[in-house]
């Protein structure tokens, strides 16, 4: 079958059928395979224009999970500056998705129909362009729900695409869909929509409230990959992660789209999860708007909070890294660089015996304390200058006049030792920048070898 891009010129084909409300129930795809298949297979070979031309050097794939507070809002945008919007929140995104220099969506993605995932989206259809809509075509008797059918159906050009197993392009990135369990057979969650996105080397994995059982279907599919990027399922539930899923999908950074709410998301079994397999976990209640910056050779870098916005709306193209304090010097010269009154000594061993690679725990970041109190330090991040880091779990002290060591491979941490999860080294053997961050984002210590 062919499968549609979108990521070049022409106007979209019409899906065959256009009442919105015949496509809110079963009978919304009527229409064959052989059909729909005839419907998309002009799109495969029409691209369609990138939105603004982003600077020729730009290589970044930007993946940003809106803080939309309790609810989920995840912006895809690639290099070519094709846009993807998965779910929209319970209010209105569109200011949002205005300062982050968005004027079209050429995917719009309803994971299921709560109202957490499409309250917003009724805004976005009504004030911006819309190429594609896709859902897992499960209706809902909410009222949230019928607007958004209502907004459908008053927009005919809307290309209408049922989240069957497909790739769809979105530039020079691909969206796989994955293969939901049959309809009827379960709940709105275990039938969200999930896509593995593809950049190269780098990959992520977003879906809505997945829980045990459509996790376990993935893992059973082997549809799992190794990711770099994995979206929190349910915000964090304990009921959004399985080890099994976890221990297949191995990712290096997760994002928790979360805000208050009355369910304790995220639960302490899955953030302890997360820490155990993931190098990095963020959330947005925490930190705010979240974005990961892939790149092809797999490398990625996380900015957060008013940094996204100021990032888009500059128009900068670049890979976002800490802020690094003084420049590199030789090894012989490493010297710490710290804020006033820091009571702390950084250093790091970057030179693991044997292949670096093959020993990732051969290198690692010792932390001193020269203070006379025990300093607080869950929340505060450890990161490399290429924006690899680790953050410190909830709870982690550094005693007084005492030291931490953290190891660059997997282990179980001990509240003097911690690992950062890497299957490979991280620190430059011909020169890097440890800084350490506080739960605020302000640098506290800085080393540069």
């Amino acid at each position: 079958m062919s499968h549609p891009a979108i990521d070049s010129p022409g106007q979209p084909t019409p899906h065959p059928t256009r009442s919105r409300r015949a496509f809110a129930t079963a009978a919304i795809l009527a229409v064959s395979l052989t059909a729909l298949a005839t419907t998309l297979a002009p799109l495969a070979t029409t691209p369609v224009p990138a939105q603004t031309p982003p600077p020729q050097s730009d290589s970044t794939l930007r993946v940003t999970f809106l803080d939309v507070g309790q609810g989920d809002a995840v912006l895809l945008q690639a290099p070519e500056g094709q846009t993807a919007l998965i779910d929209a929140g319970r209010g209105d995104v569109v200011p949002l998705l205005r300062e982050m220099g968005v004027t079209r969506i050429d995917l719009l993605i309803a994971t299921h129909p709560h109202a957490d995932h499409i309250g917003g989206m009724t805004g976005v259809l009504e004030s911006m362009p819309v190429r594609f809509y896709m859902d897992n075509g499960d209706p809902h008797t909410t009222a949230t729900y019928s607007r958004l059918l209502s907004a459908l159906e008053a927009r005919p050009a809307i290309t209408y695409l049922e989240a069957t197993p497909r790739t769809i392009s979105l530039g020079s990135a691909s969206l796989e869909v994955l293969p939901l369990l049959p309809r009827g057979s379960t709940d709105h969650n275990n039938r969200s929509v999930a896509v593995v996105l593809r950049f190269g080397d780098f990959t992520a994995l977003l879906s809505g409230d997945s829980e045990v059982q459509q996790l376990t279907h993935f893992v059973n599919q082997q549809v799992v990959p190794k990711l770099t990027l994995l979206k929190a399922a349910h915000h964090g539930s304990d009921n959004g992660f399985t080890w099994s899923f976890l221990q297949t999908a191995r990712p290096e950074v997760v994002v928790i789209s979360v805000g208050r709410n009355g369910y304790g998301h995220p639960r302490p079994a899955a953030l302890e999860a997360y820490a155990a397999t993931a190098g990095e976990t963020l959330r947005t209640d925490l930190h705010g708007h979240v974005q990961v910056q892939g790149h092809r050779d797999g490398a990625y870098a996380v900015v957060r909070g008013a940094q996204v916005a100021s990032a888009a709306s500059s128009g900068r193209a670049r890979i976002t890294q800490p802020p690094i304090i003084g420049a590199e010097t030789p090894v012989a010269d490493a010297t710490p660089m710290s804020a006033p009154n820091t009571k702390l000594r950084l250093s790091v061993t970057a030179d693991a015996p044997g292949n670096d690679h093959q020993n990732p725990n051969g290198e690692y970041v010792t932390i001193e304390s020269m203070d006379a109190r025990d300093i607080a330090i869950g929340g505060w991040r450890l990161c490399d200058r290429a924006s690899h880091c680790f953050l410190f779990p909830g709870g982690a002290v550094l005693e007084a006049g005492g030291r931490i060591v953290v190891h660059t491979g997997t282990g179980q941490p001990d509240g003097f030792r911690y690992y950062m999860g890497r299957r490979q080294a991280v620190w430059n053997n011909d020169g890097d920048t440890a800084t350490l961050f506080d739960r605020s984002g302000a640098i506290v210590l800085a080393f540069s070898y």
